[in-house]
């Protein structure tokens, strides 16, 4: 029987129509490793679960299978949070701004976007 984390980790690179390839040039891990882990040779170590779980946008708990829906998880990446951080730093008229440049943004990919997708 298949791994949880290998489960959500072929799931996820499936609905994203990730690559092995692609997912070891996003996290930085030899193609042979990612290779390895799909196949279920070894398993990643916490930090490369942190790497995949960051290039795929999803909770590392849920790709290790203590979460039971990911769409409900909210997750974002190291740098996701920064800008967070930022955002939560600026005027309101700061604020306003970036909204308005965030739905300019949106509604240009917003017909590529699938109903339901998690982004």
């Amino acid at each position: 029987m298949e791994n949880i984390l290998i489960t959500r980790i072929k799931q996820i690179m499936n609905e994203k129509n990730i690559t092995p390839a692609e997912l070891s040039r996003l996290t930085g891990i030899r193609p042979s490793s990612i290779s390895d882990y799909l196949v279920g040779k070894y398993m990643p170590k916490q930090d490369k679960i942190a790497l995949i779980s960051d290039a795929l946008s999803v909770n590392p708990g849920w790709l290790m299978g203590y979460e039971e829906n990911p769409k409900f998880n909210f997750y974002a990446t190291a740098h996701e949070q920064s800008l967070i951080k930022k955002y939560r730093l600026i005027s309101p008229e700061g604020k306003e701004t970036v909204d308005t440049i965030l739905d300019i943004q949106y509604k240009a990919v917003q017909p590529k976007v699938k109903e339901n997708e998690v982004i």
